[in-house]
């Protein structure tokens, strides 16, 4: 059987880890697809630029494109607030707090009323990409789409806030008579990033929950929508190769103790916090003291501070104490050093599939991995107070993440606990480490219903769903 051509436009972080992976590429050849990647200029300069697979997403045609049009400009900001959740309203009002800074007030609040009243209007996000696609005329890569004989396109997202470029991508294969399946890649996309910038054939989503979201918020009709599961997450099933005495010895810490792993933003302060509390206090006994694992947000935002160098420094100076991931390289060349790592991620590329096994519970501060977490039974605990916030803008803070939609789910709050304090965290730390089973049922109720499916399968599901729709389709060979 001939296999079929699919075009995979990636951009971004999450999108490139979940459908460049080994995972998703295994499930590609067993239905029978060819994927063909368009990358990003930022990940294309970096893979194997004579490869018959790899193509550059040109993104600065694209912007070219746009700058040329007001118009084009402007509807793609108002899709990005008219779905009206907790989050984007949060973040309509930090784009009104930031423009503040670049124009005259009397303009911005001239602006900001006239948005503030058309996303409320009843109808605008259908109407906004309606306008935007008959306005869209594009044709940046119709034509090696129409030389490739590609038979459909795989999206990320469907053009929503954070995915413009695979949204533009997606009118141009529409334009040649293409089918599109757009893949949800986090679980808080739909709710969080806007209307969509296109209608997909396809939608792949991770839940019912998720389904539910695609037709309320986003105006999907349910014949369009199908349940696969998180293709990011299908690592997260399979067995460990090494057992958690061995791992935690390859880490040069003791198996006999318990272990806490924090996973933190891109704050800084916290860091700072966690060493104050939890190595440079008598917070526990000398005997009992655990293992302590930090895993920085892999962002340069923090990890090019010189607060960062400094802190590492500290961090590493304790025999109880690993970094996990921690970067050797210097700010200059840490970008491209992530992106690498993004192009040749597997289930092994890492440690944080270990570290969700081995550890007892971990500090988070609302963010996915606390989903990753509940999938591996590892119990949480939010930081749900600020201490220092001189300096910060409101997204920074606690408070900002605890008003956000998907952080408000019942489930998730039940999966979870919140440390109101400092003492507070030191209590909640004190009982799962003396019991990791506590909440376990919640954990797992809360993973479920984010994710779907609980098996490692999503990868053959989606792939399934590609066959399906890409076969029943006319392509252009």
């Amino acid at each position: 059987m001939s296999h079929l051509k699919v075009a995979i436009p990636l951009y971004g972080k999450m999108a490139l880890r979940s459908f460049h992976s080994p995972h998703f590429l295994e499930a590609l050849a067993r239905h029978h697809l060819t994927p063909l990647y368009f990358l990003g200029p930022h990940y294309f300069q970096l893979c194997e630029q004579d490869s018959p697979r790899y193509f550059e997403l040109k993104t600065k045609d694209y912007d070219q494109e746009h700058q040329h049009c007001r118009l084009a400009r402007w509807l793609p900001e108002l899709r990005r607030f008219v779905v009206r959740t907790d989050t984007t309203d949060l973040r309509f009002r930090e784009s009104i707090e930031t423009s503040l800074f670049q124009a005259p007030v009397a303009r911005v609040l001239a602006y900001a009323a006239l948005m503030d009243v058309l996303r409320r209007l009843p109808g605008m996000g259908p109407l906004a990409a309606w306008w935007e696609n008959r306005a869209d005329r594009r044709q940046v890569h119709r034509q090696t789409l129409w030389d490739q004989g590609v038979r459909g396109v795989l999206t990320p997202g469907f053009g929503s806030y954070g995915f413009e470029y695979e949204g533009f991508f997606a009118r141009e294969a529409k334009s040649l008579g293409l089918k599109v399946v757009a893949a949800i890649t986090n679980y808080d996309n739909i709710v969080n990033r806007g209307f969509r910038g296109f209608m997909p054939d396809k939608v792949a989503v991770w839940s019912r929950l998720m389904a539910d979201e695609a037709m309320s918020l986003q105006k999907i009709p349910a014949s369009r929508i199908e349940i696969t599961g998180p293709v990011q997450f299908d690592h997260l099933f399979q067995p460990l190769p090494v057992s958690r005495e061995e791992y935690l010895q390859s880490l040069g810490l003791d198996p006999a103790r318990k272990t806490i792993l924090f996973a933190g933003g891109v704050n800084i302060t916290r860091y700072f916090e966690i060493y104050r509390l939890l190595l440079d206090s008598p917070a526990f006994g000398a005997a009992s003291r655990p293992n302590l694992i930090i895993r920085p947000y892999p962002h340069s935002k923090l990890l090019s501070s010189p607060g960062w160098q400094v802190l590492e420094k500290l961090f590493s100076q304790n025999d109880r104490v690993y970094i996990s991931n921690p970067m050797s390289t210097s700010a200059d060349n840490l970008l491209a050093s992530d992106l690498k790592r993004d192009l040749a991620w597997g289930q092994d590329a890492d440690d944080l599939y270990y570290l969700l096994k081995v550890s007892e519970v971990m500090i988070n501060i609302f963010s996915t991995i606390s989903l990753e977490a509940a999938i591996c039974d590892l119990p949480v605990i939010h930081l749900g107070y600020d201490l220092y916030t001189f300096g910060h803008s409101y997204d920074m803070t606690t408070a900002f993440q605890q008003r956000q939609t998907h952080n408000r789910r019942k489930l998730r709050l039940q999966a979870a606990r919140i440390a109101k304090d400092e003492n507070d965290l030191l209590r909640h730390l004190g009982a799962y480490l003396q019991d990791r089973r506590l909440d376990g049922e919640a954990r797992h109720a809360y993973a479920l219903s984010e994710c779907g499916y609980l098996d490692g399968k999503s990868s053959q599901r989606l792939a399934a769903l590609l066959e399906s729709c890409l076969g029943a389709g006319q392509g252009n060979n």
